[in-house]
């Protein structure tokens, strides 16, 4: 089951001592998440005053995280993904990029196997506004508000968090699912947790056009809805391309595959934002009450 991790949810990072997992310790500790330990295979005792284990295993039998943010090479996102699921660390946020597919899928499988929740690969992770920062979500750009952002796109997100801002609007939550063909989780989750939280009174969607997630959140939204949900999909003005086809997607244009997934969402009672540039401005009429 999804959840939010706040100021007091026990987290590790795996990968602590490189260079991203250093950084993100300081953005971590200086935003409110309770980081309670690391994992290194370079060194151990203490970065600075979180102490460092050897395995996941030391870590979890010495300090309970519920959260695990892995900070790993390509080649070594697998194993270290695989370490937390073996201890049944209730949510895994795997960051790292480029993974390999047959490795992604390795990880889902065995994180469903497990009955825990991967987020990623390739995941910014997950900025619980004003609360705690897990993952590389650039927490300045971020102020407190109602709205909560799901996506796949982390740079998207990033500019409608932006737009939303600029408009008087912040944000909620930031859920980064990650960019990857294969993913551990989809935006059906993330929905069921936003439902319960009293902080959220709309959401937006971050789409991609390849895959059927927004498919699935569509079938979920209409039977229940009690909360607005805005999605914007990139992708429409792409041309077909034989040179670098999307997995499969080479004799399929992607404006088609969009309108598709658009209608569906419209049918659930879902909003739909034409273009990146329209986002903040789109969810700000309809929550203000505004004409089109």
């Amino acid at each position: 089951m999804f959840f939010f991790p706040d100021q007091k949810t026990p987290v590790l990072f795996q990968g602590i001592t490189t260079i991203m997992g250093s950084y993100q310790t300081e953005q971590a500790l200086k935003n409110g998440t309770n980081l309670v330990a690391g994992v290194s295979h370079e060194m151990t005792g203490k970065l600075g005053t979180i102490p460092v284990y050897p395995t996941v295993e030391k870590a979890v039998r010495a300090k309970h995280p519920q959260v695990s943010v892995v900070f790993s090479t390509s080649q070594n996102a697998l194993n270290d993904v695989l370490e937390a699921v073996k201890s049944k660390i209730p949510l895994i946020i795997c960051t790292t990029e480029h993974v390999p597919m047959h490795d992604a899928l390795k990880m889902k499988l065995a994180a469903q196997r497990a009955k825990v929740t991967l987020l990623g690969p390739s995941s910014a992770g997950i900025l619980n506004v004003e609360k705690a920062i897990m993952g590389t979500i650039p927490v300045r750009l971020f102020k407190g508000g109602n709205v909560a952002i799901i996506g796949r796109s982390a740079s998207l997100m990033f500019e409608a968090a932006s737009q939303l801002i600029s408009l008087g609007l912040g944000i909620s939550k930031c859920v980064s699912l990650g960019a990857d063909h294969l993913i551990g989780t989809s935006f059906v989750p993330v929905m069921e947790a936003l439902y319960a939280d009293k902080s959220t009174k709309a959401v937006l969607i971050v789409g991609q056009v390849h895959g059927t997630l927004e498919q699935e959140l569509a079938d979920f939204y209409k039977k229940k809805h009690p909360k607005k949900l805005f999605v914007y999909i990139p992708g429409k003005k792409l041309a077909r391309s034989d040179k670098t086809p999307l997995l499969g997607m080479q004799s399929v244009l992607f404006s088609d595959v969009i309108e598709n997934k658009k209608k569906q969402l419209l049918k659930s009672k879902a909003l739909w934002i034409e273009s990146p540039d329209k986002i903040g401005k789109t969810i700000f009429d309809s929550l203000k009450g505004k004409k089109k």
